[in-house]
């Protein structure tokens, strides 16, 4: 009954990271945003997008490794997501960096930041999942989740207004990512097996690499590509750093 019980309060947790992750979302969408306060957002959110993938997403490869998968090609996976975001981005997406197709190079990053927080989003639900089997365990990583979700919701909004997505479509895109985390819970509950195993492992490998790229090679130059407003910029940056820094510690199952 202890499991039972654990396994509910889990799922009510994961309804309500969906909330906190849609109202976080919704958020950049209640007031109008010219081109310099969204950049100076931008600049917030890839603090946000940097602090999860160095604090939240590559700490979790090691443990993700223990599922079966050789160090070696755990990284490999890795490089794979790096190579699948340029090549979707500079192939399919046609975005050349030649600053002709600005508004489409901005959608290939907020594709590329949806899939990469959808993944890390789905991986803390099954982490979740099990988590909440365990009394001293559960509460901790669902308030570690739930601190960080709604951060990470108003970053990827801000990147999808950048791209000038409609607003119903990123409304229906937050609403999606919302719901990554109680598909992933449901999903470790149901399928605890496989996704403690290798199939975890890439999923993680892969949204790392697809995180490293967008944050490295896309928004950072994003932000900082004119000088204006460059130490608020770089403020706001390290204040979304900090923001992930105070949520890394327990949110790993």
């Amino acid at each position: 009954m202890p499991e039972t019980t654990g396994l509910g309060a889990g799922a009510g947790g994961a309804a309500a990271i969906a909330l906190v992750a849609f109202l976080g979302g919704a958020l950049p969408l209640v007031v109008r945003w010219s081109d310099r306060r969204l950049h100076a957002a931008l600049a917030l959110s890839t603090g946000i997008f940097l602090g999860a993938v160095f604090l939240h997403v590559l700490p979790e490869l090691p443990s993700a490794a223990a599922g079966g998968l050789e160090p070696l090609a755990l990284w490999a996976f890795v490089l794979v997501g790096v190579l699948a975001v340029y090549f979707a981005e500079t192939l399919f997406l046609h975005a050349h960096h030649d600053h002709e197709l600005p508004d489409q190079h901005h959608r290939a990053v907020g594709w590329a930041a949806l899939f990469g927080l959808s993944v890390h989003s789905l991986t803390a639900g099954v982490g979740l999942a099990f988590a909440a089997r365990s009394p001293s365990l559960g509460p901790p990583m669902f308030l570690a989740i739930l601190a960080h979700k709604g951060f990470e919701a108003f970053s990827l909004a801000s990147v999808f207004q950048l791209g000038k997505f409609p607003r119903r479509a990123i409304v229906l895109l937050i609403a999606l990512f919302a719901l990554m985390t109680p598909i992933g819970f449901l999903a470790g509950d149901l399928l605890s097996g496989w996704l403690a195993g290798a199939g975890l492992a890439i999923a993680v490998a892969l949204a790392a690499g697809s995180f490293l790229y967008v944050c490295l090679c896309e928004l950072l130059p994003e932000v900082f590509h004119d000088r204006e407003d460059g130490a608020l910029k770089v403020a706001l940056l390290l204040a979304g750093i900090g923001v992930m820094a105070l949520f890394s510690g327990g949110s790993h199952p």
